[in-house]
């Protein structure tokens, strides 16, 4: 991995910006929030609706679903913004003797300073030692993280640095379909072109290494490949990837001479004990050598799909046997991968949790563990539901925030949705918010198979919530159907 259309380690501005450059296509779904926005100031108005509220069930936003990050990590974060907490009695001591420690790393003892050092040196420190744990006892280096501002702006940076601006040939990077937006949209601003290959619905959504190879050789006709994208646990498709899988994709990225980059952001929502999650990392490095010092990794993770929140905009990525110097772009560059320092305390916080003995740790790991059964949960209850609704099936559910159920959608229906425009999964959620207030995610969003319609479908809503949408769901299913035939 090196870095491309670069000179003296300073990134060429771009060319002039115009409407149609590295913009990404515009969103299935942002009609559709759009469309429910006004329906809330409709009903505000007093408009009679065969609804009362519009509900969104589209997101993975554990937040914005009512649950709020643990409360260790809020309270560090508060203090440091305002030391004066400090003597606050409702605050537990570990907490407060937490901050201590932040605040004494920080430059001026505040989070206003830009605190570059503690961010390279303190944080990722708390992160290697937290990789270690997690990959059981993989080892970690700091000197191969970088704490970010969300993974969102730092995939963007991390493509760049392949991107050779000066070469005839465009950059290709693999992507999974159905996989999340981020990724094409990340790829397209890097510069580089989105080539997309199937994930296997009917092995659970697995990846098939033919089908890469296929969409590689593909890829190969008009662009460069350098990049195969994996994203695991998988988004919005729910599966997590078995080790065999995982090794079989390792193999593939050595013999094709591809990075492999491991969008990882939803690792601590697999829920299912049958199906732990592993990282690639770990899975490369038990593989032995060769592999495990030839091929090269970037792995995310994002403090907003783990106990965090996606408002405080912290994460990290990690290199794998790239050349070191490739770290010194994301700080002499001042990318937007700089993050904010609150931030990162919270991540600090979370990647070095509260031990048993301390005052915040049954809060804490209760928070952890509860919301891994509420998500066991909703996911239960997704196949009960619609298990039994004709026209509708959902494979089985592993880990991540959504499922992703295939729905059958009439021939005419689709005919109709074409001569409005839409793709027929949106012409679907469009009814539905219409009929019911329910905001789902069409599938067109983040891509699916060919012939195949499908909707996402948040599983951080509370459970009285998910069931009531999932039966009027399928009620509604029922309907279009028999309007449709």
């Amino acid at each position: 991995m090196a870095a491309g259309g670069t000179s003296g380690g300073t990134r060429c501005p771009p060319a002039p910006v115009t409407p149609g450059s590295r913009h990404p296509p515009p969103s299935p779904l942002q009609s559709l929030l759009e469309r429910a926005t006004a329906i809330e100031g409709e009903l505000a108005q007093g408009q009679e609706k065969p609804f009362t509220e519009v509900t969104r069930c589209h997101s993975g936003d554990a937040v914005a679903a009512g649950r709020q990050p643990p409360a260790f990590l809020r309270q560090v974060a508060a203090i440091c913004a305002h030391p004066q907490l400090l003597g606050d009695g409702s605050i537990p001591a570990d907490a407060k003797n937490r901050a201590g420690r932040v605040l004494r790393h920080l430059q001026g003892g505040s989070p206003g300073s830009y605190n570059l050092e503690y961010v390279t040196e303190a944080v990722a420190e708390k992160v290697a030692r937290y990789l270690e744990r997690r990959d059981g006892g993989t080892p970690g280096d700091p000197r191969h993280v970088v704490p970010c501002g969300g993974t969102a702006a730092a995939m963007v940076d991390v493509l760049s640095l392949l991107v050779d601006a000066g070469s005839a040939v465009a950059t290709g990077v693999l992507v999974p379909v159905p996989g999340p937006p981020l990724l094409g949209g990340a790829t397209g601003l890097a510069g580089a072109v989105a080539m997309p290959y199937p994930l296997d619905e009917e092995r659970g959504w697995a990846v098939d290494c033919r089908a890469v190879r296929g969409a590689l050789r593909r890829a190969r006709e008009t662009c460069h490949p350098k990049v195969l994208c994996v994203v695991n646990p998988g988004d919005p498709t729910g599966h997590v990837l078995s080790r065999q899988n995982m090794e079989d994709i390792v193999r593939l990225a050595a013999k094709e001479n591809l990075l492999l980059l491991a969008d990882e952001v939803q690792q601590e929502r697999a829920f299912l004990p049958g199906r732990p999650f592993l990282s690639f990392k770990r899975v490369l490095w038990e593989m032995g050598a060769p592999l495990s010092s030839a091929v090269q990794l970037v792995s995310f993770y994002s403090l907003s799909k783990g106990v965090g929140g996606g408002g405080f905009r912290a994460g990290f990525f990690e290199l794998v046997n790239v050349d070191p110097s490739v770290l010194k772009c994301f700080y002499t560059w001042g990318l937007s991968v700089y993050p904010s320092i609150l931030g990162q305390v919270m991540l600090e916080s979370a990647m070095d949790p509260p031990l048993p003995s301390d005052p915040s740790f049954p809060a804490f790991e209760e928070h952890r563990q509860g919301l891994l059964r509420d998500l066991a949960h909703n996911a239960r209850l997704v196949q009960e539901v619609l298990g039994r609704a004709p026209g509708i099936r959902c494979r089985p559910l592993q880990g991540g925030a959504r499922a992703f159920p295939r729905i059958q959608l009439p021939p005419r229906a689709q005919r109709q949705a074409r001569m409005l425009g839409l793709e027929p999964d949106v012409f679907f959620c469009q009814k539905l918010l219409e009929a019911t207030g329910i905001v789902l995610a069409p599938g067109s969003e983040f891509g699916q198979p060919e012939g195949t319609h499908h909707v996402g479908l948040s599983l951080l809503l509370p459970a009285a919530t998910l069931e009531r949408v999932l039966l009027t769901l399928t009620r509604f299913h029922a309907t279009f159907l028999r309007d449709f035939s």
